[in-house]
């Protein structure tokens, strides 16, 4: 039903092209090929403009700083990067190119890279963008809502649920601290949804490695260590010190992310879980996993890796 509106938005916005593709089934995301080279068109219903536009003019910080990210296109003379496009909005970027880390697999010299890579983004990124999504307390309650565990996780004991329930309750205070200057901040533009299909790599020489960040739908405010969990959730052991490594190069965390790590951990796995139970054939996943988020929040409810 988008292909005809976004190619009519292409044309008056002068962006030149010889085909419009979907990049998935039953995605809001097209691939754009013209004289000019290849685009990513995304597109989103007018609800979600203002973190759409927010997102566009992050990816411009990033770009201008030498982050290799998505560089956002503005129509010639537009004040605004988004494109209207029936009753929603577009944003173009180039397409980057690279393979894609869930092809190639996992190793120290691309879990260090990054660790770079997020380092440079939450430096780059700057400050609070207007309409920017929040990852905050409200955020977490809506994804313990979503996870809905009575369809996803049938066989979840009244005990396992009131264990998470009070995992997550510590685990959003921690999020609401790290808010207001506490372990786990600063608060920054984050891509939230970091794992090996959102990250491509670009070049490799030995074991140096240049990596981007592509698919930038979640990205929004978040305390850093938030975004780091969301990253760590495909890392155990070596690779997730190396990521940390490389995060560290740029950045300080200091000893108040040890302490906080565990309550990040859990809600980037609950958001991961809510997400993945909204499909059905990812539903022996998220009932496989369901007893590490259990042990995770237990932790958390005895006082473990949660802050204080």
């Amino acid at each position: 039903m988008l292909r005809l509106p976004i190619r009519e938005a292409l044309e008056r916005a002068g962006l030149p092209f010889a085909s419009l593709e979907p990049v998935r089934p039953g995605a809001s995301v097209w691939r754009a090929v013209g004289p000019e080279g290849a685009w990513s068109v995304r597109w989103v219903p007018r609800s979600e403009a203002a973190a759409l536009a927010a997102t566009a003019l992050w990816l411009e910080r990033l770009t201008g700083a030498g982050v290799v990210a998505p560089r956002p296109w503005r129509p010639a003379g537009a004040g605004a990067h988004l494109l209207a496009v029936g009753d929603g909005v577009a944003l173009v970027t180039r397409w980057r190119r690279g393979t894609a880390v869930l092809e190639l697999g996992w190793d120290g010299a691309r879990a260090e890279a990054l660790g770079t890579l997020m380092a440079r983004t939450h430096l780059a990124g700057g400050g609070p963008l207007p309409g920017a999504r929040r990852y905050d307390a409200a955020w977490a309650r809506g994804a313990w809502r979503r996870l809905a565990i009575e369809r996803a996780v049938p066989m979840a004991t009244a005990d396992e649920c009131a264990t998470v329930r009070s995992g997550l309750a510590r685990a959003a205070e921690v999020l609401a601290a790290a808010w207001h200057g506490g372990p786990g901040g600063p608060v920054v533009m984050a891509h939230a949804d970091i794992h090996a299909g959102n990250v491509l790599e670009v070049a490799r020489v030995g074991e140096r490695v240049e990596l981007a960040l592509i698919d930038v739908d979640r990205a929004g405010l978040a305390p850093v260590a938030l975004d780091l969990a969301f990253a760590l959730l495909e890392h155990e052991d070596a690779n997730a010190w190396a990521l940390l490594r490389g995060y560290r190069r740029w950045r300080p965390l200091g000893d108040g992310f040890e302490r906080v790590s565990g309550a990040f951990r859990a809600l980037a796995m609950v958001d991961n879980l809510a997400f993945l139970a909204a499909f059905e054939h990812e539903r022996p996943y998220v009932t496989a996993v369901w007893p590490g988020l259990v042990a995770a929040c237990a932790a958390l409810a005895a006082g473990e890796s949660g802050g204080g």
